[in-house]
């Protein structure tokens, strides 16, 4: 059987779960039909909810008359001078709530739900869809008096049946028994757990109390701000309650059971603590409600980004620092490294964001390899303006057209060179009067200091 939703218009931001919806494929009685048994298939079950209601409660209506018909149509009804362990009364109405019968047991309102929910594990955190996975067992009681008890039956103090003043039933059983219609706030996938059939059941107990355990895997949307990331800490709270009814009808209590040890390893370090007080009233438009759950706190394990990610691009930064102490004029070897580490570091950086969930600003990882970026982009600049600086050298003895003209002198008629060539040691003394162009002293003291006063500097702004 396939869950169950039903939108209401005059509550649009809830989802109604249908426990009966939970149960396995259901036969309807012969006699509602005048055929043999039809089966609904899990597909249509949910279509044919309201259909089998409607045709169940015209059908009860024929036949009060004659109460032989009655016995027949159901077995949970008591039946004179039959035994049993508990029934339902001949007058029973499934679509009536337990509580307008409060009278019977001495109870005044709000009536009580109780909640019991042993936490297998919290199976996915999905940071890109801000949503979370539990695998549990999902129990919830109420009283119902109007059952008929039959205190003196051995099957209350037997250990096959169940424990100690309780009965284990069969899921169908909550065919003819009214059951809460109860909603997941946040709800986002409701998934049942099978092996051969179902994993359900229904726990009658002596006191008139019915207790409905279901195995589920749930996934439910949290809130989580990212701007800390990966050092952010998330909160996410599993409420359930009453889908109708407001808290001055229906209050809930409840309860967990969690093993650490059955937990899987995660991206996180969870915490599971009882639902805080401000989260047990819901205030929506149609009314005030109350609820039931648990609050998850899971907090990000950091070893992983800072082995991958935090030190590989300390590292580089701190190799940056190394080109200050290469000389100026080694040209490609400097200008090869810090080109290097950038586009190393961009790498990372790109790396980071595909996998970084959606932030409402800069978050922490990003900002901290921003800043690794800027400083080898700081050092690249660095080296760039020593460069330019560097580019006045000396000026030129000759211009092209003369240097060709002093390696290939003209030849005279008789064959001789009209200016031979001359050694570079007399071109030197034939030219004292050629000044040298270049860099003042004063620059070329500030061109040998700039890398000092670099390696002094960047260190301070990289730590603060």
């Amino acid at each position: 059987m396939k869950l169950c939703l039903t939108f209401d218009a005059a509550k649009p931001s809830k989802t109604l779960i249908y426990l009966l919806c939970f149960l396995p494929m259901q036969t309807i009685p012969n006699r509602m039909h005048n055929q043999g048994p039809s089966t609904i298939s899990p597909v249509d079950a949910d279509a044919n909810l309201v259909r089998d209601r409607f045709q169940r409660s015209s059908t009860m209506s024929s036949v009060e008359s004659d109460p032989l018909q009655m016995m027949s149509l159901d077995t949970n009804r008591c039946k004179p001078n039959a035994s049993f362990i508990w029934c339902l009364p001949q007058d029973y109405n499934q679509e009536k709530h337990p509580f307008t019968y409060f009278h019977l047991v001495n109870k005044s309102l709000p009536w009580d739900y109780a909640f019991r929910f042993v936490i297998e594990e919290i199976s996915n955190i999905n940071d890109k869809s801000q949503t979370m996975s539990i695998s549990m067992y999902f129990a919830v009681s109420w009283l119902e008096p109007r059952l008929k008890i039959n205190e003196s039956a051995t099957e209350w103090t037997e250990d096959r049946t169940g424990p100690l003043n309780q009965v284990n039933e069969s899921p169908e059983s909550l065919k003819y028994i009214w059951y809460p219609e109860l909603e997941i706030y946040g709800l986002d996938t409701f998934g049942r757990q099978r092996v051969l059939k179902e994993m359900s059941g229904v726990r009658i107990i002596k006191n008139k109390t019915i207790t409905y355990e279901l195995g589920v895997r749930i996934t439910i949307s949290c809130r989580m701000n990212f701007d800390n990331y990966p050092l952010d800490a998330q909160t996410c709270q599993f409420q359930v309650g009453s889908y109708y009814d407001t808290h001055e009808t229906v209050t809930c209590n409840s309860h967990f059971i969690y093993d650490l040890d059955r937990q899987r390893s995660l991206q996180h370090f969870i915490q599971i603590e009882g639902l805080p007080a401000k989260y047990k009233v819901l205030k929506l438009p149609s009314g005030t409600y109350a609820a039931c759950g648990i609050q998850v706190r899971f907090q990000r394990k950091q070893m992983q980004f800072i082995v991958q990610v935090y030190l590989p691009s300390f590292m580089f930064v701190i190799v940056s620092w190394v080109s200050f102490l290469i000389n100026p004029h080694v040209v490609p070897g400097r200008m090869g490294l810090l080109v290097t580490l950038f586009l190393v570091l961009i790498n990372i950086f790109n790396s980071v964001r595909e996998q970084a969930p959606i932030s409402s600003r800069l978050n922490a990882i990003d900002l901290y390899l921003v800043v690794c970026i800027f400083l080898v982009f700081g050092a690249l600049m660095e080296y760039a303006v020593i460069l330019f600086m560097l580019k006045k050298r000396r000026k030129p003895f000759r211009t092209i057209d003369q240097g060709l003209k002093h390696l290939f002198p003209s030849k005279t008629s008789n064959g001789e060179a009209s200016q031979p060539l001359r050694s570079p040691s007399h071109r030197e003394n034939n030219n004292p009067q050629m000044p040298e162009v270049g860099l003042s002293f004063r620059k070329q003291a500030l061109v040998e200091n700039i890398d000092a006063w670099a390696m002094w500097i960047s260190p301070p702004i990289f730590v603060f």
